[in-house]
């Protein structure tokens, strides 16, 4: 039979990390989610092959994202779950659990292990744990919102053999962490889409109102018009602050022959 864990536990009950975990996670909660990131955190814990993210709508699972530790030729982690979705998912031990932690507090942490001999159904054992090797799945669910479950999926190969007992007590102990670091990403993330929102809005109003700005031009000063400085901007736009600088300076000579809000504060209130 699968384990389940069911637990509310603060996080400075895990145990002590190396540096490389905790800046892993670190990394993870100051970004909007990654399954990159999220996989590399895990693996300065514990040896994983994959590592899944897997949203519930209306109890229905749905891929987010998939990372793999290797380089494949083929995305191994959504054809996967192609197969699940397709098949296999109502058989799953984990459909209950997330409708569980779904009535829960949203600080729960549940969190399944399975081994691949354990599956209910015969072809789910076939078509993707034995043709993907895979030995067994750990699986860590929360609420982050009321309802809205999410789960991390971490999967081993037969190169790394099944998750020891002293493996499942350090990724039980991670789990708290983990989810913070999820929650944070998932809030980070929706700041992002928010200021990207903001940006596209600034930016249509710009192309309406003002003068003829190059798109770059017009990149620069909408993310302006957003609170975003120069080294924000070099990020988003992935070219050099000093870039970022020539670009302000062509635009603001541009808006002020126009009698167009040309600094900041002004922009800000123009373009809101």
């Amino acid at each position: 039979m699968p384990a389940i864990w069911s637990f509310d536990s603060p996080a400075d009950a895990a145990p002590g990390l190396g540096a490389a975990a905790v800046s892993a996670l670190l990394d993870c909660a100051s970004a909007p989610p990654s399954a990159a990131r999220l996989l590399g955190a895990v693996r300065a814990v514990v040896p994983v092959e994959y590592l899944s993210l897997v949203g519930f709508r209306r109890d229905t699972p749905e891929l987010v994202e998939g990372s793999s530790r290797h380089t494949h030729e083929r995305d191994v982690v959504a054809e996967c779950f192609a197969i699940y979705r397709r098949s296999y998912w109502r058989s799953d031990a984990l459909v209950r659990l997330a409708d569980r932690v779904a009535r829960r507090p949203a600080r729960e942490v549940a969190v399944l292990h399975c081994r691949a001999d354990e599956l209910p159904v015969a072809g789910w054992r076939n078509e993707i744990y034995r043709r993907e090797r895979l030995t067994d799945r750990f699986t860590l669910l929360h609420a982050p919102a009321p309802g809205a479950v999410q789960a991390i999926h971490l999967y081993r190969d037969e190169r790394q053999g099944l998750f020891q007992p002293d493996e499942i007590q350090r990724l039980l102990g991670l789990a708290p962490l983990l989810r913070q670091a999820h929650q944070a990403s998932l809030a980070a993330g929706a700041v992002a889409a928010d200021r990207q929102a903001q940006v596209a809005q600034a930016r249509d109003r710009l192309q309406r109102l003002g003068p003829a700005l190059s798109p770059r031009e017009a990149e620069v000063v909408a993310r302006i018009a957003c609170g975003l400085g120069a080294e924000g901007i070099a990020a988003e736009l992935d070219v050099a602050p000093s870039t970022v600088v020539t670009l302000r300076k062509r635009a603001y000579a541009k808006l002020a022959e126009a009698g167009l809000p040309a600094d900041r504060l002004r922009l800000a209130r123009w373009l809101a």
